[in-house]
């Protein structure tokens, strides 16, 4: 399975935690694709329940909200408090509920994959292409001040695009997208939207 990672960037819904999950589940009509979103340590809620709402609005998609849960000891570098986004994926996999096609986990603690020769390159975010988990930080978007949520918006619709399939796009710079090639400048030119060409790759089966 491949996967793609986003360096620099980029209602309505089933919202539930405990016991409420397996109940809220029931109501999804059959065939809805449903997204959980599993959230990571000490995450803000406001800023997850951001995400479920900009998701169920841009894809269309039903949200889960899942119960919160601790960064896994697994996936952290030793010595450090970085985790790798390689690791959390295999991890978030075994997480996702049978009845959900995908999962998201949001964290806000510094994540990595291996990139241009550097093991420990430090990401925003990671997605399998096509596949079920990604994983998104606002870890290196806290630079940015009151954009940050704004861009960690943006950072899941693509890292979610990836998972749905769409590859990176080299069409138009505000197309959410986008490869950020290691540079900022695409934060500030990607907008909420997809090329004509990437809207076509999407609705395709």
């Amino acid at each position: 399975m491949n996967f793609i990672c986003c360096l620099l960037l980029t209602v309505l819904g089933l919202h539930s935690c405990g016991s409420d999950t397996a109940s809220n589940l029931q109501k999804t009509k059959k065939g809805s694709s449903v997204t959980a979103i599993l959230p990571l340590g000490q995450i803000d809620d406001k800023q997850v329940q951001l995400l479920s709402n900009e998701l169920a609005a841009f894809y269309g998609m039903k949200l889960l909200i899942l119960p919160k849960k601790t960064m896994p000891e697994s996936c952290l570098l030793k010595n450090t408090k970085r985790y790798s986004a390689d690791s959390i994926l295999k991890w978030l996999l075994k997480q996702k509920p049978a009845q959900c096609d995908r999962i998201l986990g949001v964290t806000t603690y510094d994540i990595y994959t291996n990139k241009n020769k550097n093991p420990y390159w430090g990401i925003f975010g990671l997605g399998y292409k096509p596949g079920k988990a990604c994983i998104v930080s606002d870890f290196r978007l806290k630079q940015f001040g009151n954009r940050r949520d704004t861009f960690l918006t943006l950072v899941t619709l693509h890292e979610i695009g990836h998972n749905l399939g769409l590859p990176h796009c080299e069409k138009h710079p505000a197309c959410l997208m986008n490869d950020a090639k290691g540079t900022a400048k695409t934060l500030f030119a990607e907008k909420k939207w997809l090329c004509p060409g990437c809207h076509t790759l999407l609705k395709r089966p």
